[in-house]
């Protein structure tokens, strides 16, 4: 059964997701309907398997962390690298 659902968002957005959902076959509602779909497929805090792997890789990495300096860890992590 399928419902309707009002949503606000920024012009540009919708007119890009509309671009992108044509280029991929598909309408905007199915777009939404597939990406609310994989992300409430959760199990526990198993992260759904239907989500793209950066997504899934990048799932949770800033958890417990109660402030972000990202000046701070970009200059961190390019230290790092270039070592």
């Amino acid at each position: 059964m399928t419902t309707k659902l009002t949503l606000s968002i920024e012009k540009n957005i919708i007119e890009n997701a509309k671009i992108y959902a044509e280029k991929h076959s598909k309408s905007l509602s199915r777009l939404i309907q597939d990406y609310l779909e994989s992300i409430s497929k959760k199990d526990g805090d198993e992260i759904s398997p239907s989500l793209p792997p950066i997504t899934k890789e990048l799932a949770g990495i800033l958890k417990g962390k109660k402030q972000i300096n990202f000046r701070e860890d970009i200059t961190s992590y390019l230290e790092k690298k270039y070592k």
